[in-house]
């Protein structure tokens, strides 16, 4: 049986929500040539010995070393696994994808920038443009695009999880055009009584002298209070 983990690696951008994908490049694997998410088997038996990778020890490790091969960054933040499989997915056989979605904030879009990989292998593309069919993909993965997006979109007004699309310090500017991104809309208000009081978010006792302030003033620097998700009792767009 074919095992793969795949990485729905998604960013916030000036031109709203996009996706990494990138262009399979085995000529004798399916789908050779057509865009994909990163994503790779998992190894269950040790090939060193004919120049190959050692077996993956369990899924983390399987799941670390194709953010380090495919994506050359490690996602700020990685969902719980969304798993699927039937016999017809892959042409080799029957097939088990082990997805997740990753938010990816600024300094990991840095990273793969940096990684200097040509992007006619790995790019960017509009998240609505895939899951409205516009653009051919390889297998089944429009389908595994467009149900990691429908279970993050039901997270985001009942967690904090679009926080974690930001840099590890960020403004209140920042997570209101965040959210903005998602269509839903909240104040500082809002920001104050169910991020801030609530300790989801904490202060990092330092400003900076940006027009992201309101009125141009120095705005104060925030950070997460936790590397886990925060469960919101009510809709946080209620105030």
């Amino acid at each position: 049986m074919i095992v793969t983990i795949d990485m729905i690696c998604l960013r916030l951008s000036g031109k709203g929500i996009q996706a990494l994908l990138m262009k399979r490049s085995n000529p004798e694997r399916p789908h050779f040539g057509e865009w994909a998410i990163p994503g790779g088997l998992v190894y269950d038996e040790d090939m060193t010995d004919a120049g190959g990778e050692p077996v993956d020890k369990d899924f983390d490790a399987a799941r670390r070393r194709i953010c380090r091969q495919k994506v050359h960054t490690y996602p700020n933040f990685i969902s719980d696994p969304l798993v699927d499989g039937n016999p017809k997915r892959d042409p080799d056989g029957w097939s088990v994808s082990i997805s997740h979605y990753a938010l990816l904030n600024p300094s990991n879009a840095r990273q793969i920038e940096n990684a200097g990989v040509d992007r006619n292998r790995l790019d960017w593309f509009d998240l609505d443009a895939l899951i409205t069919h516009q653009f051919q993909m390889a297998f089944d993965h429009v389908a595994q695009i467009k149900h990691a997006w429908k279970k993050l979109r039901a997270a985001v007004e009942y967690t904090s999880v679009v926080l974690f699309f930001l840099d590890k310090e960020f403004l209140v500017a920042d997570i209101i055009e965040a959210y903005a991104q998602f269509g839903v809309e909240v104040n500082r208000m809002t920001v104050k009584r169910r991020l801030i009081d609530s300790g989801v978010i904490v202060s990092m006792n330092k400003v900076v002298p940006t027009g992201k302030g309101k009125g141009g003033k120095p705005a104060t620097v925030y950070c997460l209070a936790s590397d886990q998700v925060t469960y919101f009792q009510t809709c946080l767009k209620t105030g």
